[in-house]
């Protein structure tokens, strides 16, 4: 089943207003597998609408629209669904009555303006009794839904009565989905290592999406039962993760951050971090995590060589031989962090975040990593691509990374 979603409104067409319903449409259609091919915007121009009613019903196996509804002249859906149709535009009376029900409590009358909300196509159904919105189906039986643009009605009118109808019409089974996250990896080679996946498993679909620096893949498994799809989504992911050879980062709509401080709850470790050129973007990700000072001890940002000197033990003579961004100095401002907070293991970044302080031996985006624990301190070197912004982003999110390889991999070590 596909469907089509046409928004209606001058407002939207200019810019003036931000077009959200069907956004909020498709976020809830998706879960229930219910098929949307096609969203389009129209102004308030009764040719333009005709055009898209006839597109549409076309098309498509069902058909929401949105705006138009309202109590003024350029209110036109009610008109123009009619008129499309071949049905003639009258008062419904039941409409007529809900809002007569509703505004008699607030002293209020039926005025002609009002009264306009209770003109639909004859043989519609009113949708809600609080607002305008009618259903009816097309002559072929495509079921159209007719409602508000204001969003609050909208979705009210989507959740109680739009979205069951559908699902009952979609049937055929039950699908489960579950997100993957991954780093490390272009979305050109996540598409390469996973070419053919879904065919060696029925009923499996598998989509993915860059947002940056990751890329996201969603798995799908269609089965008679939400248990059965469940359980069949299992092999599927051990499939895609067996491929992606550990760039998997995080999982269920978590991220890499709330992956990492799962682990190092979960594993009750401390953290210090040390950061240079991402300027505390790693600490910040970190804190967006509820309960992160279970496990987050401190976090500096020694950005000058000094800093680095006084409150990490870095050596004079390792900045003055190799530089501040050098394997040499990242490994000596993990172990600084390290030992200095006292706690069980310490994350370095320092780099050339651009678009200057570059050097042929070391260009701009050039990043380096340490990472010390009990059993040692590591070092990692990388070179990114893109603006200051996307530079630091694209550090931040390697940090983390090596520190979730780190968790995941090794069993901890306690002590010093």
């Amino acid at each position: 089943m596909r469907g089509e979603i046409i928004c209606i409104g001058d407002e939207l067409i200019s810019g003036r207003v931000a077009e959200s319903n069907s956004r909020y449409a498709a976020a809830r259609l998706w879960p229930l597998d219910i098929g949307l091919a096609w969203v389009v915007m129209v102004g308030d121009d009764p040719a333009a609408i005709q055009e898209a009613l006839a597109q549409a019903c076309a098309r498509a196996d069902y058909l929401i629209v949105s705006g138009g509804l309202g109590t003024t002249e350029d209110d036109l859906t009610a008109a123009q669904a009619a008129r499309f149709l071949g049905l003639e535009l009258a008062e419904h009376p039941q409409k007529l009555q809900q809002l007569e029900d509703m505004l008699r409590p607030r002293g209020r009358d039926l005025t002609p303006e009002i009264r306009r909300m209770a003109s639909m196509p004859s043989g519609a159904r009113p949708l809600d009794p609080r607002s305008a919105g009618f259903a009816l189906n097309s002559a072929d039986g495509r079921p159209l839904y007719f409602l508000p643009g204001v969003p609050l009605e909208f979705r009210r009118i989507m959740e109680h009565t739009v979205l069951p109808e559908l699902a009952a019409r979609a049937g055929a089974g039950v699908v489960a989905r579950r997100e993957l996250r991954v780093y490390g990896l272009p979305e050109s080679e996540v598409g390469r290592r996973l070419a053919g996946l879904t065919q060696s498993f029925s009923g499996a679909g598998l989509g993915y999406y860059p947002v940056f620096p990751e890329v996201h893949l969603i798995l799908s498994q269609r089965a008679a039962g939400q248990e059965a799809a469940s359980a069949a989504l299992e092999p599927l992911e051990a499939e895609v993760r067996r491929r992606l050879e550990g760039h998997v980062v995080a999982q269920g709509g978590a991220s890499l951050e709330q992956t990492v401080a799962a682990l190092l709850s979960g594993q009750h470790l401390t953290l210090a971090l040390a950061e240079s050129c991402t300027g505390g973007l790693i600490g910040h990700r970190l804190t967006s995590v509820p309960g992160a000072s279970d496990f987050l001890e401190r976090g500096l940002v020694v950005y000058s060589n000094r800093a680095k000197a006084e409150l990490l033990d870095v050596s004079p003579a390792t900045l003055e031989t190799h530089g501040a961004v050098s394997a040499q100095c990242a490994q000596e401002m993990a172990q600084g962090a390290r030992q200095r907070a006292g706690v069980d293991v310490g994350l370095a970044v320092t780099g050339i975040a651009g678009p200057t302080g570059g050097s042929e031996q070391k260009p701009v985006g050039t990043v380096f990593f340490g990472l010390s624990h009990a059993g040692g301190t590591q070092t990692l070197q990388r070179r990114f691509y893109g603006d200051r912004a996307m530079v630091k982003a694209q550090a931040a999110e390697t940090a983390l990374d090596l520190l979730r390889r780190y968790l995941e991999e090794h069993a901890p070590v306690r002590g010093s």
